[in-house]
């Protein structure tokens, strides 16, 4: 098999544009309904912090699923998206939610281990006046060892959404497949991941040069239609990734 190119990365981005154009407002709407699910679910008492973890992959399934809809011309509802679901893919999926949830206890651990947690603080309180000890050094070492730790999580579920969903894999094995996969097509994915970084750091320059502009509300508003299109098309680039190494799946899906 054949090496994909640097640029495909590039590539995937300008994709998930294409499949946004084709159907922005369905994407959107489901795109606020995993948000809304996310909100519910984290007021259950107890477990509600860490549903939204679990779950994640599915929806993640989910909206690749819709774009694998939309890729092959086929008009979907949302009664339709959730069909594609069974127990088994359901509970394989929560189980890579698994994986995301014991990153995090990891994350949070280095942050606990490295500078007292005030990373931890930081993204809990969104108030850098309330850390009990601001150690800007120490959090850039525990954001930078984070990194290298999230690394190998990100490649070994990359793929497992959908190896899971249309490959049947099981937990394990589509770990195993995603994270060598990420290795080999490791150019396209370093231009992909940089891209994306690069993206996101102007939408935050733009949204400081906003609130000079034209004040702090009407800035606020506009960041957030643009963080929200930004986001949906993110997500919309997860399934060509999938397509250029895997193939297109099976149209009866």
């Amino acid at each position: 098999m054949n090496l994909l190119k640097a640029r495909t990365g590039w590539d995937w981005i300008l994709g998930g544009l294409t499949l946004f154009r084709k159907r922005p407002f369905f994407l959107t709407n489901l795109f606020f309904i995993y948000l809304i699910s996310l909100i519910l679910l984290s007021m259950i008492p107890f477990i509600g912090q860490i549903l939204p973890i679990l779950i994640a992959p599915v929806f993640t399934f989910l909206f690749m699923y819709v774009c694998f809809s939309i890729d092959i011309g086929r008009q979907i509802t949302f009664r339709e998206c959730f069909e594609v679901l069974d127990r088994t893919i359901i509970w394989r999926l929560v189980m890579v939610g698994g994986v995301y949830l014991i990153f995090g206890l990891l994350a949070v651990g280095l942050s606990f281990l490295v500078e007292g947690g005030n990373l931890f603080f930081l993204f809990v309180q969104s108030s850098p006046d309330k850390l009990p000890s601001p150690d800007l050094g120490g959090m850039f070492i525990a954001l930078g060892l984070i990194f290298i730790v999230y690394i190998p999580f990100a490649m070994a579920t990359w793929f497992a959404a959908p190896l899971i969903g249309w490959k049947k894999m099981g937990f394990g094995k589509a770990l195993f497949y995603s994270f060598f996969t990420v290795v080999r097509e490791y150019r396209p994915f370093v231009v992909y991941m940089f891209s994306w970084v690069f993206g996101f750091i102007l939408l935050n320059l733009a949204s400081g040069l906003l609130n000079i502009l034209i004040g702090r509300s009407a800035a606020a508003f506009i960041a957030f239609i643009l963080s929200v299109i930004i986001s949906v098309w993110m997500y919309c680039s997860f399934y060509p990734t999938y397509r250029d190494i895997f193939g297109r799946p099976d149209s009866n899906l």
